[in-house]
């Protein structure tokens, strides 16, 4: 009987270029409409129920229904959309916080990335 090796195969993967870097970094960019949307969740946050604990499944519900109100529910522009939020929307869960955080601190953070 013959012995066959089980051994894994490294794969090369070809150099980045500066140019793929640079489509890397304009797909993931804060866009205009990024920034408005961050800056009316968080609006929302601050105004309705404010002092309740933010929670990253609330985070989540924003920014899909934020991008659902733009592009319309389900397609892929309101995909693409709600990914590009949740790249730019601090995460609620991790680094834990000393302290739970509120949902209009939240906000004020959003506001703050938001940059306006």
């Amino acid at each position: 009987m013959r012995d066959r090796s089980r051994a894994t195969t490294a794969l090369a993967l070809p150099p980045v270029s500066d140019a793929d870097e640079a489509l890397q970094r304009a797909r993931t960019a804060m866009t205009a409409e990024t920034r408005t949307l961050m800056e009316d969740i968080g609006r929302a946050l601050c105004a309705i129920e404010p002092s309740l604990v933010m929670r990253e499944v609330t985070r989540f519900a924003y920014a899909g229904r934020a991008a659902a109100d733009v592009h319309g529910l389900g397609t892929p522009r309101a995909v693409a959309a709600t990914r590009l939020l949740l790249r730019h929307m601090p995460r609620v869960d991790w680094p834990e916080p000393p302290a739970p955080l509120t949902r209009a601190e939240y906000g004020m953070r959003l506001i703050q990335t938001a940059g306006r």
